[in-house]
């Protein structure tokens, strides 16, 4: 039987029992955790095609949605403030950022911005994502975009790393009427300095919903060693 002819959760099922026999949890764990990488707004069915696609599944359908009985349950956190994105404010933030090289820079703070419009995904024109997703957002006075990526697992053969696959842009799209006009804090990003600011996902992003600011003491940041991910 091929790959493709395995439905998702069989998938992942056969997946957890050959690669993982000694992790109890680890399927349903993975599961949780990228229902929460977009604001708790995915369904268990899509969670489970978008993990299984992460994970070599050549199945993945584009037609997954939350279940139509289903009320959102927003996973929020509280915040300060918008982030800056005037050019002046994301050179700031360029500035301040110790992880990264001269091109890209991945920003401890998290990316608090209201949701505009959300765009199809489509092929990007460089790098080496499968899917790109284009994100209208805005900081109340200025508008930008920001890229969520279908990013595949990538092993650098120069430092002997691995990182995950992570399909931001399959897991945008499926939330995408849910997050429109919502403030959302996005984790683990990356800022690119060419002739303009540019923004991305990387392999370790998730976002939440935001509440009314109150309090940036509020956030669980939940960092990730991100250090290494420079030109992925």
């Amino acid at each position: 039987m091929e790959v493709r002819d395995l439905d998702a959760k069989q998938y992942m099922e056969e997946y957890a029992k050959n690669k993982h026999p000694s992790e109890t949890g680890w399927l349903e764990g993975r599961i949780k955790s990228k229902i929460n990488s977009v604001g708790g707004l995915l369904s268990q069915e899509a969670a489970m095609m978008i993990v299984a696609g992460e994970h070599g599944w050549a199945g993945m359908e584009h037609d997954m949605t939350l279940d139509d009985d289903k009320t959102p349950e927003y996973n929020t956190v509280s915040v300060e403030s918008y982030t800056d994105l005037s050019n002046d404010g994301l050179d700031l933030i360029w500035g301040s950022s110790t992880l990264g090289n001269d091109y890209r820079k991945y920003p401890k703070e998290p990316l608090v911005v209201k949701v505009v419009r959300v765009y199809d995904a489509k092929k990007p024109e460089y790098g080496f994502a499968k899917m790109q997703t284009g994100v209208k957002i805005t900081d109340g006075t200025n508008e930008t975009f920001f890229n969520f990526e279908d990013k595949e697992r990538f092993d650098n053969p120069k430092n002997g790393k691995s990182y995950p696959a992570n399909m931001m842009s399959s897991a945008v799209q499926q939330v995408r009427q849910n997050i429109i006009g919502k403030t959302i804090a996005i984790f683990n990003w990356e800022l690119f300095k060419g002739q303009n600011f540019a923004m991305t996902s990387t392999a370790y992003t998730y976002f939440k919903v935001v509440d009314d600011p109150v309090s940036f003491d509020e956030i669980t940041t939940e960092e990730v060693a991100i250090e290494e991910t420079e030109g992925i």
